[in-house]
């Protein structure tokens, strides 16, 4: 599944930053404009969420996942 960063800016300036499943994007992408008109200084910019990179670590335990690096890759606005 992927996961895709909506950022919501006033006048160029970062308000708010929500990470979103892909099933849920158009709808929660439209309630921000909605809710949040560009006639008021609002924009969204959304980015698609991939993963770049795992960090793992191999002990006596076994392999322990210890984070995970995301790139994100910008939308076009639709």
């Amino acid at each position: 599944m992927n996961d895709y960063l909506i950022q919501l800016h006033r006048d160029d300036c970062l308000w708010a930053e929500l990470t979103v499943g892909g099933a849920r994007l158009a709808e929660i992408r439209a309630e921000f404009a909605q809710r949040f008109p560009s006639s008021e200084g609002f924009s969204l910019r959304v980015q698609q969420r991939q993963e770049q990179r795992r960090i793992v670590e191999c002990g006596p335990e076994g392999i322990r996942l210890l984070g995970v690096q995301y790139r994100y890759l910008e939308l076009d606005e639709a």
